[in-house]
């Protein structure tokens, strides 16, 4: 069988051409393409995506928070037996209306009553984990591992270490078992199934999901403002720029996209589509 003396794209036969050869100047630019895989973004999709970021933001704050005022004795204690009630609330919201299939709602369901016991287990041990280190270590690794949480969130990673790190790391501070176990499965709640109840809940439901990042976020600011004016202020501010000077700066930017594509990007098969 004689080498075909016209160049082919393909690399199972032999050809009398350099390995290098692409088809000359003129095949080589006849195959230039451009942006081919580039994603624009309408402005409405990208304020609703900047939502769901801020919807996990405002939870992690309302963490801090709830900590914060149940070690200070701000708060009573049934505050924090209304959110742990709150969250096996959304938890059974979840898996009834927001599963794909029933079966990995009861997996869920087995998942979370599993780690529950072993919560319980091993509260006392969590809660003196990390006695022996000081409160400003404690608090800054706290707020290193929740911004890693914010980066690593819902981008593949299916155990939520940094998020539980942050929180044994908090609950060492506490001197009762009761708070430790509540806001250790609040914690694991929030960072295990948090990500997909929010996704499934704006993808299902978006104007339920509005609302309740209008009102989470609004909350959110109130109880900092506990704190800090200042600090609320800035939070307002950071909020306003995330949710519509971001999604602007994507858009306008989206006019200076420009990949290229052509005969040297790596070779793909092509599926048969009888196959």
């Amino acid at each position: 069988m004689t080498s075909p003396t016209r160049w082919q794209k393909i690399l199972y036969r032999k050809q009398p051409f350099s390995d290098n050869y692409s088809g000359g100047d003129a095949q080589f630019l006849k195959e230039l393409r451009k942006n081919v895989s580039v994603v624009h973004y309408d402005y409405k999709s990208a304020v609703f995506g900047c939502m769901n970021f801020l919807t996990h933001l405002d939870m992690l704050t309302m963490y801090f928070v709830l900590f914060l005022n149940i070690l200070h004795s701000n708060w009573s204690p049934n505050i924090l037996y209304g959110v742990f009630t709150s969250t096996i609330v959304f938890y059974l919201f979840f898996c009834k209306f927001l599963t794909p299939n029933v079966a990995n709602g009861k997996e869920h369901a087995r998942t979370i009553v599993t780690l529950f016991l072993f919560a319980y287990a091993f509260t006392p041990v969590i809660r003196t984990l990390t006695t022996s280190i000081s409160t400003d270590t404690i608090y800054s690794t706290s707020i290193i591992t929740a911004i890693l949480s914010c980066f690593f969130h819902d981008y593949g990673v299916k155990a939520p270490v940094s998020g539980l790190s942050s929180a044994i790391f908090l609950l060492s501070r506490l001197e009762e078992d009761t708070p430790t176990l509540l806001l250790l499965v609040v914690a694991f709640t929030l960072h295990a199934y948090g990500a997909e109840f929010r996704n499934r809940l704006f993808h299902v439901y978006p104007s339920i999901s509005s609302i309740l990042f209008c009102a989470l976020s609004l909350f959110s600011i109130y109880c900092i403002s506990s704190f800090s004016v200042e600090l609320s202020v800035f939070w307002t501010l950071l909020h306003v720029f995330i949710l519509f000077v971001c999604p602007l700066i994507l858009v306008l930017k989206q006019t200076g996209k420009c990949t290229i594509h052509g005969p040297w990007d790596e070779a793909v098969p092509i599926k048969s589509a009888n196959r």
